[in-house]
């Protein structure tokens, strides 16, 4: 027994020492034979190096112009007792589903730094417990996009296997080093919120609350890999936010990928319309300098959470307290004499009060849509072109009630309905004008948001609305300001409102509008900025939101819930109240008949 024991301790030290071994570079464990018919366990590597030897670097990082040339080293390790034949190549990188770093398959065509990139050799023999140091070259195109390219370089080796059902399989071992590449030009961090969709999962109980699950997608529209801290939250007609219990922000999105995110919030009360709002905090990557612009992004969504057990409860009620009062009349009149009956005209003027009652109690509450009053709004400079910053003025303050603006641009080439160009943001954020209202730079120019929507040629008249929002999670507008320029020639627009305030509540001219609180003015003549054009400092509430936060079929920021199952809720509910005021009707009749 004292063997026994002692085999199964040394057993269990062997398994710890090989999950333990240290490996200072990126490795595969490769089957028993090694793929080379030979039996040992084989285990192989890269890292960056030297022309002599490897280097401490994580992996391989440039800065370069296009045109430019970049020789380097990297190093491939065999760890195994035996001989190995591995190929070596580079690839494009990309982001997977679950916001992951990995590279495309062997056999995909690179189309972007995986492409630039040429290995002295593309197959090396590596002795046992020895390394190769195989030089490459990488070549920026002279037509470069500025910004990121990302992608890495691998080392394969093929081997023979079998699955499960001992049928033969190939297998590809492979472990690679990441390239990052900057090239110069302009660096444009932006994210955006797409196919933000909600769905309300209700619960038994009458008074209780559900479920919701969101899913959203987030992308990354700029030339820049960013990092983003995700928040999401539901509320509900009352008041009440719920948000999801576990939510992980995204370590790396590289230009043009996408993550789709899936979360669950519970506590949801079901009050016919909620809304939910996703906000995404671009970040910078670790390792990265810090960016000066990352503006925030908010995406807000109706969607239709109906009260179903509640509601059949209370259609229980109601048909219960009918029944009773209609029996008691039976009754009370089998027991007594015979009452005169009354008239049509009172039975027209009782009917006709029960529909007036149910048609209020559905048609008299108050919509979150209902059209908030309209006032004008100035647009900065009132003669310009599509590369000048915009400044909007409105004629007079917000409602007092008033937490947040948003505002948003229609015309020729932009959605339906409309393009956000002010996201949900604190109107804290911006500056006052004695005499009138708030005074909203925007972020981007004209032509930054037409290249967004998909066109080049603005060209008619384009309106913008400014709405005073009650709060970041309520989308009823208190009160709207419009606004509009006019496009009568190429690149160049005057004011289309032939509006303007009055002497004595001066506009800003855009250079000298009001900086927003918590944003920093960009220096004049400094290169990837327009002058005038304040910049927001990460990390505040307010913010513009990225001209790529509209998706791009021109859903505005709160759909309208589901038409048929908003009106069967609507219809059941004023069932109820139609069914409890007949009841009430019938029994004031029978007590009026009985007193005569």
């Amino acid at each position: 027994m004292i063997t026994t024991s002692a085999r199964r301790i040394a057993a269990v030290l062997a398994a710890c020492l090989l999950a333990v071994l240290p490996a200072a570079d990126a490795s595969a464990a490769a089957p028993a034979d090694g793929g080379q018919g030979s039996p040992g366990r084989t285990t192989f590597g890269v890292q960056p190096s030297a022309a002599k030897k490897p280097d401490a670097r994580p992996n391989f990082s440039y800065g370069a112009t296009p045109g430019a040339l970049v020789k380097d080293h990297i190093a491939v390790f065999n760890h195994g007792r035996k001989p190995l034949t591995l190929r070596v190549y580079a690839q494009d990188a990309f982001t997977t589903d679950d916001g992951g770093f990995d590279l495309f398959a062997a056999r995909h065509r690179s189309a972007d730094v995986g492409s630039w990139i040429k290995l002295r050799r593309s197959e090396v023999k590596v002795p046992a417990r020895s390394r190769v140091i195989v030089p490459f070259t990488l070549t920026v195109p002279a037509k470069a996009t500025p910004g990121d390219h990302t992608g890495g370089i691998v080392a394969s080796l093929s081997a023979a296997g079998a699955d499960r059902k001992g049928n033969k399989v190939a297998l590809d071992q492979r472990v690679g080093a990441r390239v990052y590449l900057r090239v110069a030009g302009a660096l444009t961090p932006r994210l955006a919120v797409e196919d933000l969709r909600t769905v309300y999962h209700g619960t038994a109980n009458p008074f209780g609350t559900g479920t919701a699950t969101v899913t959203y997608t987030v992308r990354n529209t700029g030339n820049v890999r960013l990092a983003a801290h995700q928040t999401v939250g539901v509320r509900d007609g009352l008041g009440g936010t719920a948000e999801p219990a576990e939510l992980r922000d995204l370590p790396e999105l590289l230009p043009g990928d996408s993550v789709s995110v899936k979360v669950r919030a519970d506590g949801v009360l079901p009050a016919f319309r909620d809304t939910t709002s996703v906000t995404i905090d671009p970040q910078p990557v670790r390792g990265d300098i810090q960016h000066r612009i990352l503006p925030r992004v908010t995406r807000t969504e109706a969607f239709t959470a109906v009260p179903w057990a509640f509601l059949a409860l209370l259609l229980l009620l109601a048909t219960a307290v009918t029944f009773l009062l209609l029996r008691r009349r039976r009754r009370r009149r089998t027991e007594s004499a015979p009452v005169r009956s009354v008239s049509r005209p009172k039975q027209a003027v009782g009917l006709a009060a029960a529909t007036l009652l149910a048609a209020a109690a559905v048609g008299g509450t108050p919509e979150e849509a209902r059209a908030a009053d309209a006032g004008r709004l100035t647009v900065t400079p009132a003669k310009g072109s599509d590369t000048q910053p915009i400044t909007l003025t409105t004629e007079a303050p917000c409602p007092a009630r008033t937490s947040n603006v948003i505002a948003r641009v229609t015309g020729a080439g932009f959605p339906r309905g409309g393009q956000i160009v002010v996201g949900n943001a604190s109107l804290a954020t911006y500056g006052k004008v004695p005499g009138a209202g708030p005074s909203i730079p925007l972020t981007y120019t004209m032509r930054d948001y037409a290249s967004t929507a998909g066109f080049t040629t603005l060209s008619g008249t384009y309106t913008f609305t400014v709405s005073c929002l009650k709060g970041p999670f309520d989308q009823r507008s208190l009160r709207n300001f419009t606004g509009s320029l006019r496009f009568a020639k190429e690149h160049a627009y005057r004011d289309g409102t032939e509006v303007a305030l009055t002497e004595k509540a001066p506009v800003p001219q855009s250079p000298a509008a009001p900086t927003p609180r918590g944003s920093t003015p960009t220096a004049p003549g400094e290169p990837g900025q327009s002058q005038g054009l304040p910049v927001p400092v990460p990390g505040e509430q307010g913010g513009s939101a990225a001209p790529g936060a509209v998706p791009a079929d021109g859903t505005q920021a709160a759909q309208e819930p589901a038409p048929a199952l908003t009106a069967w809720s609507v219809t059941g509910f004023g069932v109820c109240l139609l069914a409890l005021a007949t009841g009430g009707a019938l029994w004031v009749r029978g007590r009026r008949a009985r007193s005569e």
